[in-house]
């Protein structure tokens, strides 16, 4: 996934480490269906197709699962349409973007009280760190609203 300069070391100083040369396979789950982690196959890069460019190529025998206790799936600059919000009583603009609100209560609680949402699903096109510093924010207002 391309990024600048200044996306990585705003990433690094946020305590992001990078996997170079993986490709998702799987989401693996504990005996609950909870998420524990995701299963990556390594690639490397082919040889180039007639326009120059070199794909990614499988590596064989190169499956690892990396250990996670949540997983947050990342929609790139536009979000997809998720049909699922509709019938959950989110609210989303004519662009398909969530609306949830920065300055209520509860930071970036939607519509539905108990669905909380930043980042490029929000806001549209942004960097990583934008979207990190969201979810940060997103997670105090979960917590407020727990507590509450």
């Amino acid at each position: 996934m391309p990024g600048s300069k200044k996306e990585v070391k705003n990433a690094r100083e946020e305590g992001a480490n990078f996997e170079f040369n993986v490709q998702p396979v799987e989401l693996v789950l504990d005996t609950h269906g909870r998420a524990s982690g995701i299963r990556f196959l390594r690639t490397r890069l082919g040889e180039p197709d007639g326009q120059g460019r070199r794909r990614p190529v499988p590596v064989p025998d190169s499956e690892f699962v990396m250990p996670a206790d949540a997983v947050i799936m990342a929609f790139g600059f536009h979000p997809h349409g998720m049909s699922w919000l509709e019938s959950h009583g989110v609210k989303v603009d004519n662009w398909g973007r969530i609306a949830a609100s920065v300055e209520s209560e509860f930071r970036y609680q939607t519509s539905n009280p108990k669905i909380f949402a930043g980042g490029d699903a929000v806001r549209g096109a942004d960097l990583v760190v934008t979207a990190m510093a969201e979810g940060q924010h997103a997670a105090q207002g979960i917590l407020d609203w727990l507590a509450k």
